[in-house]
């Protein structure tokens, strides 16, 4: 049987064709291709040059340029995280700064009077811009809220005494040893009967602290050096100075219509001569201008000697003890 044309008679190899060492081989085996590795185009068996493969971007010249649309979502999340923790940050901010208002709240509460004026002194000494907010924020004194202080002034004069197994002194020595706080409460004294005699104050309110202001100027000490007395003496004619004034604001203000009671009026009165006996006499030109301007109230005229004048049965005003019956007083007590 001949052979066909039309199929192709395979080729026989030999055994010893069939295997060959390595180092004798010098064909080209088929390489692997990795899924990942790009493909080269048929028929080119030449290496494309490895500066071809990667190219700076600054080296395209036909680099698209950047894009205008509009940003992702997720650039639009990172803006609200940002914004969240400027919230957050504003909130831990607000929150430490009531921490440290209630903390300085805590700490002012445990001062003292005198350490709170301390305080506040030193904070306008070191800024006097402050001096305006704290003269705007702090509220009117009132006769109530000065009287302590008062009294806290008075025990500081007492406390300046040397003591010794006879008393308080009252040599040249004691007296310069008081005589700070002794001026401390004079200027002290002086500042708020100009403020509580002022003609925005009501006539009550100026003779109630007259009154307060004049029983301090009766406690303080009388010196064996006459010199030394002379604070306290210029203290009484000032106070005699700031009755008078208030006795003609509050007959200014009857003019204006305003009325004052009976009792009221006779409360002043009664106080007034009580100072100037106390006094010995240092207040009675201010009796005058009381009688003057006001005495006609409670029944006195200013041609009347004193007030004892009012001690008439057949009077219909209300009684004042004058002078005399003042006395009298003390000598049956």
């Amino acid at each position: 049987m001949g052979h066909s044309p039309c199929f192709a008679i395979p080729h026989t190899h030999s055994p010893s064709s069939a295997f060959q060492h390595p180092h004798q081989f010098s064909g080209n085996l088929a390489q692997p291709r990795l899924p990942f590795q790009q493909q080269r185009p048929l028929g080119n068996n030449m290496e494309t040059p490895r500066s071809t493969l990667k190219r700076k971007q600054s080296d395209d010249t036909d680099s698209p340029m950047p894009s205008s649309d509009p940003p992702s979502p997720s650039d639009s999340s990172s803006d609200n995280s940002s914004l969240d923790h400027v919230k957050v940050k504003r909130v831990r901010t607000t929150a430490e700064l009531v921490s440290k208002k209630k903390s300085v709240s805590k700490l002012i509460a445990t001062l003292s009077t005198s350490q709170l004026i301390n305080l506040v002194g030193t904070l306008v000494d070191s800024h006097p811009s402050l001096v305006d907010d704290i003269v705007n924020l702090v509220p009117n004194p009132t006769v109530a809220s000065v009287q302590p202080l008062l009294s806290t002034l008075e025990t500081k004069l007492q406390e300046a005494f040397p003591y010794t197994k006879w008393g308080p002194g009252r040599d040249d020595y004691s007296f310069n040893r008081v005589k700070p706080a002794l001026e401390e409460l004079v200027e002290t004294l002086m500042d708020y009967t100009n403020h509580f005699t002022s003609p925005s104050e009501f006539p009550t309110t100026s003779f109630s602290f007259l009154h307060i202001a004049t029983e301090v100027c009766h406690r303080l000490p009388n010196w064996d050096n006459v010199a030394n007395n002379e604070p306290k003496k210029n203290l009484y004619k000032s106070l005699e100075e700031y009755w008078i004034k208030a006795i003609r604001d509050a007959s200014n203000k009857l003019d204006e219509g305003r009325m004052y009671g009976q009792m009221t009026v006779q409360e002043w009165a009664k106080n007034l001569q009580e100072h100037n006996i106390t006094s010995h006499g240092m207040f009675s030109s201010a009796i005058e201008e009381f009688k003057s301007k006001l005495g006609w109230i409670i029944g006195i005229q200013p041609q009347v000697s004193n007030f004892s004048a009012l001690q008439s049965n057949n009077n219909p005003r209300p009684n004042y003890p004058g002078p005399s019956n003042h006395h009298n007083k003390q000598r049956q007590q």
